[in-house]
């Protein structure tokens, strides 16, 4: 009796433990494919970001090339260094 009994009770526990690890599985594949979209859109922020600091960075430099011409048109002198 006591070897049925032990039978038993190992079928029950593996039939829970299968049905835990299909169930578990799957969220873990669903955790995954939104881990994969994200992914995708971190990847097309930063291109969009590094795109705009470029951006920036160039007419910082057109700017900052432009107040010099109007520097040199108005007579202005450099700056002593302090040393």
């Amino acid at each position: 009796m006591d070897l049925i009994g032990t039978l038993i009770n190992s079928a029950v526990v593996t039939v829970v433990g299968i049905v835990l690890w299909v169930s578990i599985s799957g969220r873990f594949t669903a955790q995954d494919e939104r881990m994969d979209r994200l992914d995708g859109r971190m990847d097309r922020l930063e291109g969009k970001i590094d795109r705009l600091e470029e951006t920036v960075s160039g007419r910082i430099d057109a700017l900052r090339s432009d107040l010099t011409q109007v520097a040199l048109a108005v007579g202005a002198k450099p700056r002593r260094e302090s040393g």
